[in-house]
Formats: structure tokens, C-alpha cells, sequence
């Protein structure tokens, strides 16, 4: 892998996006010059990177991964309550007091990543928690979750601004926590709650993407959209239909993402769509677009910051807006991005072997 691959994980651990306290922020504002709050979903990204994504041969992360949980487990989450609220500031006020059913989800996977390798049962204790409450009082009659819920009086809720305040087919991804979770605990409760949301998201998922007329919006959308499809991805061998959807899907992507990248590029969407490509054609549902792939992976590294400011140098950007670069630097976009062209890396090599279970 090239230098720009090694720069990007050097920003996720050492720019300063990960603070003293171990939570990782949503982004680096780089026009503004500032670090935004704490997120308890990018700082378990951040996890499963610091894990997954270093080369063979190259320095390790653990201890960066150990301070993200350590963060999570004790400044952000209580035991008792089993949730994690959704931001923190970065120093000194109160959280959010709401957690978010799907940043839970990706935490919980985090968790479980890191009991995988460290065997401390506090990680599988809390991931096991959470998941709990995500089944007690998250669910709803119609198999999806409600998408909130207020930590301290333990009531879910719904808002209605933001496809991220719906219930919606991109709550699928939690299935992947589920699905993990059964695995470890040999609990039906999580492999039957997994199950009923995939049934939820079967029936909602085409009405999704038209829930917003305008361009830049409807990029946003693709990036959720992309999170339900990776949420099939552990179904396609089970379920027919599964594999049609994740065939189809990766067409309408792709579709929609041109349509749409006048207004707003976004590069997690790329980077998540040569996932898709690359799983889907190992899992045989979809051969892989060969020329497609290849676009897709020439674009990402224009998305990279390159400079002498340690707090942009390696990072990726959000996007382009009208075709200017944001000047945030984000590390979901980072970490996307890089397992992408990891992944491409080793296609081309012949040796991609990954499946659901690697993908951050």
C-alpha cells in the first residue's frame, strides 16, 4: 500500500481527531480551525479501524482502540443504563442525553471487535447491554426501531428533520450487531430481532431514496442507503431476494450518485459503493464492474488532505460541494476510504477474502 494509505491512519491516530480523552470528534473543521464534539459512533469506528485497517508489518493501534473504548466505557456510557448518548463535548459540559439507535449498533460492534481480541469480558458485558435495551425498548410493532431514545427517562421517539431521526432501511447496519451478538451469546432474542428488522427495511427501502427532492440531499441519502445494503450482506445466502436488492441496489447507487455529484460528492458513498462491488462479486451475487471499480478507486485519493497542518495531513474530506473540496476532515470518511482501497488493493492482488464481518 502507498504513503498516502499510511498518512491517512497516522491522522486517525495521532492529528489530535482522537483527544486526550480517547473520544474521537465528528470532524476537523478546517476552515474554522476547530474540532467538533465527540462522537460516540466515529469514535467505534474508529475503534474497528485502529484494529482492522493496519498493514502487516506496521506499528499497531491497539492501545489507541483501548483509549476509544476506555472513553466509551466509562466517560460516555453507564452500565447501568446500557446506552450511549449520542455526542459529548470535547471538554468539560454534559452529553447529549439521547442515544441514537444505530450509533449504538456500530458500537456495539466495537465492542465486540475488541473482546475478540483482548478476551476482557467488560467489552462483551457492555456490548451485550446495550444490545439489551436496543431489543427492550427501542423496537417497534412493525419490526424497525425507534431511532432515539432520551437516556434518563428511557422513552424512544422519532423527529422528522433528518433521515438519521426516522426509522428507516439504513437502521439495518444494527442487524450486523445483532447478528454478532447472537453469534457470542447464542441468544435467539438478537438473531430474531436481526430477522424482523430485515423484513422492516425489505418493505421501506425503495421508498427511500425519494424522500427528498433536492440533489444535495438526496447524496446524503445515498450514503444511509449504502448502510442498508451493507446490512444485507450477511442475508444474500440465505434469502433469494436478499442478493436481487444488493444487485440492484449497487446499479441504483451508482445511478444516483452521478445524478447527484454536481451538487454534493460525497466520498464515504464512493468508498462504501467499491465495498459493495467487492463483496457482492466474492459472495458471486454480482460479477464485479471492472472499469467501475476501477473509477471509483482512481477518485478517492483526490478526497485526501496533503499540507504541513498535522490536524488535515492524511485525512479525508467530507465531499465536494459544487465541486469545491470541503475543508473538513473526517474520519468516517478516512476510514471508509482507506478500507476501500485496502480492499482494492487486495483484489488486485487476488487475495480479497473479506466478508460482513470485516467490514467496518
Amino acid at each position: 500500500m502507498d504513503e498516502g494509505y499510511r498518512a491517512g491512519l497516522r491522522w486517525l491516530a495521532y492529528s489530535g481527531i482522537q483527544a486526550e480523552s480517547g473520544g474521537v470528534a465528528r470532524y476537523y473543521a478546517g476552515d474554522r480551525g476547530e474540532y467538533r464534539n465527540i462522537s460516540t459512533e466515529i469514535t467505534a469506528y474508529a475503534i474497528q479501524a485502529y484494529l482492522h485497517l493496519p498493514l502487516p508489518g506496521q506499528t499497531g493501534l491497539l492501545s489507541n482502540a483501548l483509549r476509544a473504548a476506555q472513553f466509551l466505557c466509562y466517560d460516555a456510557g453507564d452500565p447501568v443504563d446500557g446506552l450511549f448518548p449520542h455526542e459529548l463535548p470535547r471538554k468539560g459540559a454534559p452529553s447529549s442525553g439521547v442515544a441514537y439507535f444505530f450509533d449504538c449498533g456500530v458500537i456495539i460492534r466495537a465492542l465486540l471487535a475488541l473482546w475478540n481480541i483482548t478476551a476482557d469480558p467488560m467489552y462483551l458485558e457492555r456490548a451485550e447491554a446495550c444490545g439489551d435495551v436496543l431489543v427492550s425498548l427501542m423496537s417497534r410493532i412493525d419490526g424497525s426501531y425507534f431511532p432515539l431514545i432520551d437516556i434518563a427517562t428511557r422513552a424512544p421517539s422519532q423527529g422528522s428533520d433528518a433521515w438519521s431521526v426516522e426509522p428507516g432501511p439504513y437502521q439495518l447496519k444494527v442487524g450486523l450487531a445483532f447478528l454478532e451478538l447472537a453469534e457470542v451469546t447464542s441468544s435467539g432474542l438478537f438473531t430474531d430481532g436481526a430477522e424482523k428488522l430485515l423484513d422492516s427495511c425489505l418493505r421501506t427501502h425503495e421508498l427511500f431514496l425519494r424522500g427528498d427532492p433536492a440533489a444535495d440531499r438526496t447524496a446524503d441519502r445515498l450514503h444511509a442507503y449504502c448502510y442498508f445494503l451493507e446490512g444485507v450482506l450477511p442475508f444474500v445466502e440465505k434469502r433469494f431476494e436478499c442478493g436481487q436488492i444488493l444487485q440492484g441496489g449497487i446499479s441504483r447507487v451508482e445511478t444516483m450518485m452521478e445524478e447527484t455529484s454536481p451538487a454534493l460528492q460525497r466520498s464515504d458513498t464512493i468508498a462504501q459503493l467499491l465495498r459493495l462491488r467487492l463483496m457482492a462479486d466474492y459472495l458471486g451475487v454480482t460479477e464485479l464492474d471492472l472499469s467501475a471499480a476501477s473509477r471509483e478507486a482512481e477518485s478517492l485519493p483526490a478526497f485526501q488532505f496533503h499540507g504541513e497542518d498535522g490536524r488535515t495531513n492524511g485525512g479525508f474530506s467530507f465531499g465536494r460541494r459544487e465541486g469545491e473540496l470541503t475543508l473538513h476532515a473526517n474520519p468516517i470518511s478516512t476510514i471508509f476510504c482507506l478500507q476501500a482501497l485496502r480492499f482494492w488493493n487486495e483484489y488486485r492482488q487476488g487475495g480479497f477474502r473479506a466478508t460482513w464481518r470485516e467490514l467496518i
